[in-house]
């Protein structure tokens, strides 16, 4: 069996969706990569400009994940590209997890002093 297996880390960019599906609880979100590389001279990474946009879901336990929109996350998980119809009726292709392992929270923006 054949599959991609991945840990990437990204920005969740929407706020994460929850609901049920088959009786099991699923979270799902969109996250951007932003792809870096080593720059030879400096030794820092600097980013490509190029982004890869992948569609997490969580099932189960990992629904009950504490994330938000904004979070800097870390995912260990199989991937899978999908095929699906665009609003102009032309065919598009996305990524998405398959199957995940892990989330992790590297990063959480703090809410702004008053917001609550």
């Amino acid at each position: 069996m054949s599959q991609i297996k991945a840990t990437f880390t990204g920005n969740i960019v929407a706020d994460p969706e929850r609901r049920e599906a088959g009786g099991a609880p699923l979270l799902e979100f969109p996250l951007y990569v932003n792809h870096t590389k080593k720059d030879r001279d400096s030794g820092e990474y600097v980013k490509t400009g190029d982004v890869s946009k992948v569609r997490v879901t969580l099932w189960r336990d990992l629904a009950d994940t504490d994330i938000q929109k904004g979070d800097l996350v870390e995912v260990v998980a199989t991937l899978i590209e999908k095929e699906f119809d665009k609003k102009d009726g032309t065919q598009g292709r996305s990524l998405q997890t398959d199957y995940v392992e892990s989330v992790v929270v590297k990063h959480r923006k703090e809410a702004p002093v008053g917001a609550f």
